[in-house]
């Protein structure tokens, strides 16, 4: 299948699952809130007076906590129903329909607006191409900038792994490319398309294209803290994600 189609049918799915996700996600689900948004924060290190662009924001929980702190958020996202639900939970953070995919609309973002923090939260492994953004980021981040992304993690939460019943996890393969379709919360409705990608393949991309990194972290959470008999409250051991942060060195 042409690049094209895919990130084709992948926005008609996020079009068709916008308005059940906004409403399963609210402001985060007990993954987001115990092991993505505190690190993501951690990482993002706000004082108030930043403008922050939220790449791939869905319906604005993060964008909205990241406001709460102060500073002047802009989320954009692919899907015009996770969009409007995102305005309806805000009317004090810009929203924008936007494909990260598309070269010519980051332009036009980059030409419009630069930012001191750039976070794209549990998108990249739904994204059919990251290549564009990744590019983009040298014209769309200001001086002393920084880009924090957070994904499921490629080596313990991938539809490579199988978690087996005594809280053990078996990898099939890791380092192959892979496109699926699954649900990723109970109760979805219908499959989405995940693109699986190695760590190296994320961040070669980022260090072919002058960055660093400078954070990196794996966050495990005590089983007393997530629901009861939940997928990782078993597994307290192993991190389900894997969040980063980068900076162009010079500066």
């Amino acid at each position: 299948m042409k690049q094209e189609d895919v990130n084709t049918e992948c926005h008609q799915i996020w079009e068709d699952l916008g308005s059940w996700w906004d409403a399963s996600v609210e402001d985060g689900d007990y993954f987001h809130q115990a092991f993505v948004f505190p690190t993501i924060e951690k990482l993002l290190d706000l004082q108030g007076r930043e403008i922050v662009l939220d790449a791939g924001c869905g319906n604005g929980a993060l964008a909205r906590r990241m406001e709460k702190k102060g500073s002047k958020v802009f989320g954009v996202d692919f899907s015009s129903t996770l969009i409007k639900q995102a305005r309806k939970r805000s009317s004090d953070i810009s929203y924008q329909e936007m494909d990260l995919t598309n070269e010519v609309q980051l332009l036009q973002l980059a030409k419009n607006q630069s930012f001191d923090r750039i976070v794209c939260s549990m998108v990249l492994h739904d994204m059919s191409n990251i290549h564009p953004f990744f590019e983009s980021l040298r014209l769309l981040m200001k001086p002393k900038g920084s880009f924090i992304f957070s994904i499921p993690h490629p080596c313990f939460n991938s539809p490579l792994v199988l978690f087996e019943p005594t809280g053990c996890i078996t990898v099939k393969d890791y380092i192959h490319l892979k496109t699926s379709k699954l649900r990723s919360k109970p109760g979805q409705p219908i499959e989405q398309l995940v693109f699986h990608r190695p760590i190296r393949e994320y961040f070669n991309i980022l260090l072919r294209h002058g960055m660093v990194m400078t954070g990196f972290e794996e966050p495990c959470v005590a089983p007393k803290l997530l629901p009861e008999n939940s997928l990782w409250s078993q597994r307290s051991g192993i991190s389900p994600a894997l969040i980063a942060r980068w900076i162009f060195p010079e500066s």
